[in-house]
């Protein structure tokens, strides 16, 4: 005859609890690598937004720079004239 497991009915809700700690457990890691995934992109999106301001900051201060040589020159042909 073979020896029939007793299971008492705290050991089933051990297991049961176990069970469930592995399910949430894991979804936990799933969430945290999904977090941490987006973290890193969003790091990187930090850098090239940096990069992108001082693009667009050199390229006003180009701009206006040559919109001041544009008037100067505009001005000294004007004063020529008469």
């Amino acid at each position: 005859m073979k020896k029939e497991q007793i299971v008492s009915p705290r050991v089933e809700i051990a297991e049961k609890i176990h069970e469930e700690l592995l399910v949430s457990l894991e979804l936990e890691r799933k969430l945290l690598k999904k977090e941490l995934t987006l973290q890193e992109t969003m790091t990187e999106r930090v850098t090239v937004r940096k990069d992108l301001i001082k693009c667009e900051r050199k390229i006003k201060d180009l701009t206006e720079q040559l919109q001041k040589e544009n008037n100067r020159s505009k001005g000294t042909k004007w004063n020529q004239q008469p």
